[in-house]
């Protein structure tokens, strides 16, 4: 499961409490999502499996875990980073599917959602480029070429969006022309 083995890349790093693996998952959340409250049950099960133990602390008054990884956990890791997986020549887009499938009469209706994809776009590059000076610690040049392939496939992907807009303005409306030619076909017909 990415979830457990990218905990276990954390904890390789260094020790951590739960808070810090949090932060550390937003940094990767635009290739693999991964919701906070997913966390401490997949710590849980690392555990239970003997890939990770924790020691509890005292900070700030409070008792908290912090984990560390185990060899059987390091093994764990090593193995999912070896393993090969067949790539994905197929993406599901339903986005871009709902574009494909636009025509003259219909792509009026798509503006606000291409708009709100657009500045969805924005926010996710402005998150994923904000994090990363401070993430220093956990960054390698893999993780660098990985930052630099998803700003790159992000902008990419804003441009497109972008077009389409640009585009569906320049298209003639084509549904009053529909529309005249009902009117004279019924015309036809009524004679």
């Amino acid at each position: 499961m990415p979830l457990k083995h990218t905990l276990l890349r954390f904890l390789q790093q260094e020790p951590m409490h739960g808070y810090k693996l949090r932060r550390h998952a937003r940094e990767c959340a635009w290739m693999y999502p991964m919701a906070n409250a997913s966390i401490y049950p997949a710590l849980h099960s690392l555990e239970a499996e003997g890939f990770i133990g924790h020691q509890s602390e005292i900070h700030k008054g409070r008792a908290r875990k912090v984990y560390r990884i185990t060899n059987a956990g390091r093994q764990e890791l090593h193995n999912w980073l070896s393993d090969s997986q067949p790539v994905n020549s197929s993406h599901r887009d339903e986005a871009l599917l709902k574009i494909a499938m636009q025509s003259e009469e219909t792509i009026s209706g798509a503006h606000e959602w291409i708009q709100k994809a657009i500045t969805q776009l924005e926010s996710d590059l402005s998150e994923l480029l904000r994090g990363r000076p401070n993430a220093s610690s956990s960054s390698s040049e893999y993780s660098d070429l990985a930052i630099a392939y998803g700003t790159d496939l992000i902008n990419l992907r804003k441009e497109f969006m972008q077009k389409v807009l640009e585009a569906s303005e320049k298209a003639p409306r084509k549904s009053s022309a529909l529309g005249i030619a009902r009117v004279r076909n019924s015309e036809i017909l009524s004679a």
